[in-house]
């Protein structure tokens, strides 16, 4: 018992000091069908209150179009409310407890000034993205109506990093973005040693079985 203890605590101790990876992302250009498609689970719509677990932070929100402040995302219903992020302030899209494989959104006429930070554990910065970055191939030109600035962008975690949110800043007006999702949650550290140390204790519980004996009839 004392060698399985041993190896759980090693196992939690490879998984909470593994080194990060990376942080890839895959982007599918923008469309009604794909607007409705990406805010099917969404904990974040801004259409109503974020799901509990989740905290929105800085920002606004708004309906419809506003010259030089924000712009419906290409392919959403006219009464569709979106959070939009001017040049002089950010907002934060974050897991309060925690943390995740997949982050994806929903992104409306992406500018080149705009800007994402995937964060990780504690609020680290894994890796930044510019507007141009994200709407490649297009060219990120703020384009309201063009289905390649207008697109539903995934992040993903690779090899051992876990995502906990967004951080969204601009130095243009707008960034706008809808409909968050996370996805696959990763289990804690602790969590991960206690599934070792059960699988060990049946594995152990199972060799130390007495064999059954079956009495032969005569």
């Amino acid at each position: 018992m004392k060698k399985l203890l041993a190896a759980a605590a090693v196992a939690s101790a490879l998984v909470a000091a593994a080194p990060a990876s990376a942080v890839t992302f895959v982007a599918q250009n923008g469309s009604a069908a794909v607007f409705a498609s990406s805010a099917a689970g969404a904990q974040i719509t801004f259409d109503k209150a974020a799901t509990p677990g989740f905290s929105v932070t800085g920002g606004a929100t708004m309906t419809g179009n506003v010259w030089n402040q924000g712009a419906n995302p290409f392919g959403a219903s006219d009464n569709n409310v979106f959070m939009y992020v001017l040049s002089s302030s950010s907002a934060t899209i974050s897991s309060v407890a925690n943390a995740f494989r997949n982050i994806s959104l929903y992104l409306g006429s992406i500018d080149a000034g705009n800007k994402i930070e995937v964060l990780g554990n504690g609020g680290s910065v894994l890796r930044t993205y510019t507007g141009s970055e994200l709407s490649d191939p297009a060219a990120a030109n703020g384009n309201q109506t063009s289905a390649q600035t207008n697109r539903l962008v995934t992040f993903n975690a690779t090899g051992n990093e876990q995502l906990t949110g967004l951080r969204f800043t601009s130095t243009v007006n707008s960034l706008e973005f809808d409909n968050v999702r996370f996805t696959a949650a990763v289990p804690e550290p602790a969590t991960w040693a206690m599934m070792i140390l059960g699988f060990g204790v049946v594995g152990y519980a199972m060799r130390r079985r007495p064999n059954l004996r079956y009495a032969q009839a005569i």
